[in-house]
């Protein structure tokens, strides 16, 4: 099998492995909250999950609704910077921002999950690309009031590139 297959493989495994574990922790079609989580349950993921506060119930594709609350240490080496505690608009460049805060927009408005495939090129670094996984919780079972995500970046880096590692 070829590198990058390979990786998309293991890269589908975890967010399988992920998405079974939030799955499990739905009772009674409410969606689990981050209280629910066991951070030991992930420990093999830690370093590739983030949790993502909503700032508003109703954040409109709007990039400042959205605080970055906690980053992974690989989630670092993928961006070159610290993450933690920063808006989406303050992470991404105004396009990518607009990107997530659609798809987190869609976690939030419909209550399900949300997965998808993200050039790093807006990070200069044409040959990866971030494979994401998003999933709602709810302090309450019902309203979305954080958002557990999962990264796993595949592909290679370009020659002339610092700073990124990857998966």
């Amino acid at each position: 099998m070829s590198g990058l297959a390979s990786e998309m493989l293991a890269a589908l495994r975890s967010h399988e492995e992920i998405f079974r574990y939030w799955k499990g922790l739905r009772r009674r079609g409410r969606l689990p909250s981050r209280a629910d989580i066991d951070p030991g349950a992930l420990k093999r993921r830690l370093s590739t999950i983030s949790l993502i506060d909503v700032l508003d119930p109703n954040p409109d594709s709007e990039a400042s609704c959205f605080r970055q609350r906690l980053a992974g240490t690989e989630l670092f080496d993928a961006y070159g910077q610290e993450i933690t505690g920063k808006t989406i608009n303050k992470i991404y460049t105004a396009s990518e921002a607009q990107y997530w805060a659609e798809h987190l927009t869609f976690v939030v408005d419909q209550k399900k999950p949300n997965v998808g495939l993200h050039s790093m090129a807006w990070r200069g670094a044409k040959g990866l690309s971030l494979f994401w996984l998003r999933l709602p919780l709810a302090s309450d079972g019902v309203t979305v009031d954080m958002i557990l995500g999962h990264d796993a970046l595949i592909g290679k880096l370009d020659i002339a590139q610092t700073g990124i590692k990857s998966a």
